[in-house]
């Protein structure tokens, strides 16, 4: 399988700008999917209570010993007409039927943390300027932009995404930028009670170390690529039970997610990247999006996308199990 994927990279680069692979990506399947009722002969978990949307342990316990999968949308999920980290576009994220987002914080000049991407405002609004050059009043008075336009649309404060994401039932994926410490993201998420709605993404064991010593109850996507670097991280007191893997978005290591569950630890692979150089438009360059279904075959048990509503598509057996779980 890997030979084909990186056999349709070649393909799609030699011949210029890809197709844009959400083309065409309705969203009325998976909503429709993830409305049914579970049917008789289901697994018994998937008939018995689901572990409440208040206990992200027990979600996390269920989803390791039932199996399921749980896709999460890069940036939020955006579309051409729903720009990145944009409250609006996770709200349409959601009722497409991914449960899932990553988000990236940023902090204003005066200490307000909002969602953000870049270090720089061009790209993603009408301003300019650095993310943390200006006040929060300023900020949420730009417009948000997607590839192709400017929308009525404005940046979201972290406090109100979380607020949300605590009603819906929502997991988001806390990427906390340069200018934004540990500690202020951890107290954003305990002033709106929302430890068991997110993950807080890390990339190095220090900065794992870090969250886990401001709240020892919050669940940490750690960067690990060895089950000898996930042992290091336990023998400096990082629970397995508090830990999700992130495995990298280069290529699919089904033994180091296997080897990682077997000490207790889910994994995240990503599968976003530019487009026509990522998994995710290898996977679809030929319409047929099995990869994924192989990758959930494999133990994999977060996939961070780019295409969200397509692969909640190609996954909808999966999430089900996942949802039972409480996602």
């Amino acid at each position: 399988m890997k030979q084909l994927v990186f056999a349709a990279l070649l393909v799609v680069a030699a011949c210029g700008r890809a197709p844009d692979p959400t083309a065409g990506a309705s969203t009325a399947a998976i909503a429709g999917a993830a409305a049914a009722p579970v049917a008789p002969d289901a697994p018994a978990m998937a008939r018995t209570a689901a572990p409440t949307r208040t206990d992200l342990k027990g979600r996390m316990d269920c989803l390791r010993d039932h199996g399921g999968i749980v896709v999460i949308g890069h940036r939020g999920g955006p579309t051409r007409d729903y720009p990145p980290n944009a409250l609006e576009s996770l709200k349409r994220t959601f009722h497409a039927g991914t449960h899932g987002m990553e988000i990236d914080v940023a902090r204003s000049s005066d200490g307000r943390l909002y969602l953000m991407h870049d270090d720089t405002l061009e790209r993603s609004t009408t301003g300019s300027g650095t993310t943390d050059g200006l006040k929060w009043a300023d900020i949420q008075k730009l417009q948000l932009k997607t590839g192709r336009k400017t929308t009525d649309f404005h940046p979201a404060s972290l406090e109100a995404v979380l607020d949300w994401a605590v009603s819906a039932g929502a997991l988001v994926e806390l990427d906390r930028k340069s200018s934004v410490s540990i500690a202020s993201v951890v107290d954003a998420v305990r002033r709106v009670h929302a430890e068991n709605s997110v993950l807080m993404v890390t990339y190095t064991d220090a900065q794992a170390e870090a969250v886990h010593h401001a709240d020892p109850g919050l669940f940490i996507a750690a960067t690990i690529h060895s089950a000898s670097q996930l042992d290091r991280l336990l023998s400096h007191g990082l629970p397995a039970d508090r830990l999700v893997a992130w495995t990298g978005d280069e290529r699919p290591d089904p033994e180091l997610w296997k080897a990682l569950r077997a000490k207790g630890v889910l994994s995240a692979f990503g599968t976003l990247g530019p487009r026509g150089k990522s998994l995710d438009s290898a996977y679809w360059s030929d319409g047929d999006g099995s990869e994924y279904t192989d990758l959930a075959a494999e133990g994999l048990a977060f996939v961070v996308t780019d295409l969200s509503d397509k692969v909640s598509r190609q996954l909808a057996p999966e999430m089900k199990q996942a949802e039972s779980c409480g996602f």
